[in-house]
């Protein structure tokens, strides 16, 4: 019996971290905007959407985030 417990046990455990990992993953697929070209900028053209949240992110972060403004999604 101790060795069904401690398999359910692991069972339970690995289903709520891979839960847990997808939930922390959807979160970070949505900023709740987006960011639209204002000056055009690298290969991104006036009135572009970005909307890759990598991207966004790196934009930001970086000199280039001048050159967008952020929109609600």
């Amino acid at each position: 019996m101790a060795d069904t417990d401690s398999a359910q046990t692991a069972t339970t455990a690995a289903a709520a971290t891979t839960t847990a990992a997808t939930t922390t993953a959807v979160k970070a697929e949505t900023l709740g905007y987006i960011l639209v070209v204002r000056i055009a900028f690298a290969d991104y053209q006036i009135g572009e959407e970005i909307t890759d949240v990598t991207t966004i992110k790196e934009i930001l972060g970086g000199d280039q985030a001048v050159y967008v403004i952020k929109r609600a999604a």
